[in-house]
């Protein structure tokens, strides 16, 4: 986590560093059992995004959160200052594991076909790993203040400029032809974040195949035609 993020949840929050960038965490509460030492603000955590995925923000109570979480009806005021801010810290643990991901992948061996290939595979498959607290992150931003709002942002604009850089990294070597990075970029991160709206945990095809899948298609958009 960043350092300003870091501070703007601190008051609440302890959080545990994760130690690898590209350690695979399978279900979300693989990641929150490592970014937060509190097992009550695991659990509601974990209720949140399970209340705020099937009601939505606002039809979720607080109340209802500490219910699912088997706490008391007052732990969340105990834990967090806000419903808002409690929305607040899902997205920012799911956002900030999803850059450093995506940070340690761009800067492994291989040349920008085969970083790009792996970008885009961890940009489509940690989302859907994490489906319901993703899609709530999607779905609920603007229920954020301005202010938690614009570091969630920060995080995003991190994102596509890691995609924009593996970008001008094959264009310099010859090995992708784009006539306007930023367009490219711009089309590349939505196609990623697409995947959320139709996406079923259900479905014949697991996060790892649709990464795998995603990552050809962009390949292909930015390679010369033969």
């Amino acid at each position: 986590m960043t350092s300003s993020l870091r501070d703007a949840t601190s008051r609440t929050l302890s959080f545990e560093p994760s130690s690898i960038g590209r350690s695979t965490e399978s279900t979300l509460p693989d990641l929150f059992q490592r970014r937060v030492e509190s097992p009550s603000i695991r659990r509601l955590l974990l209720a949140a995004v399970d209340s705020f995925w099937k009601s939505g923000f606002h039809a979720s109570s607080t109340r209802d959160i500490a219910k699912r979480a088997k706490l008391s009806p007052a732990a969340v005021y105990v834990h967090f200052k806000s419903k808002e801010e409690l929305l607040f810290t899902i997205i920012v643990v799911v956002a900030e594991r999803l850059h450093e991901r995506l940070a340690v992948t761009s800067q492994e061996a291989g040349d920008p076909t085969e970083r790009l290939r792996r970008i885009v595979q961890d940009y489509v498959a940690f989302p859907l790993k994490m489906f319901k607290a993703a899609s709530v992150a999607n779905t609920e931003f603007n229920f954020l203040n301005p202010a938690q709002r614009k570091d969630i942002v920060r995080i995003r604009d991190a994102l596509e400029l890691i995609v924009a850089d593996c970008l001008r990294d094959g264009c310099a070597t010859g090995e992708f032809r784009i006539k306007d990075i930023d367009m490219m970029k711009t089309a590349i991160v939505a196609l990623c974040r697409s995947v959320l709206r139709w996406y079923s945990p259900r479905g014949r095809l697991s996060p790892e195949q649709i990464g795998e899948y995603y990552a050809g298609l962009v390949v292909s958009m930015v390679k010369p035609a033969k």
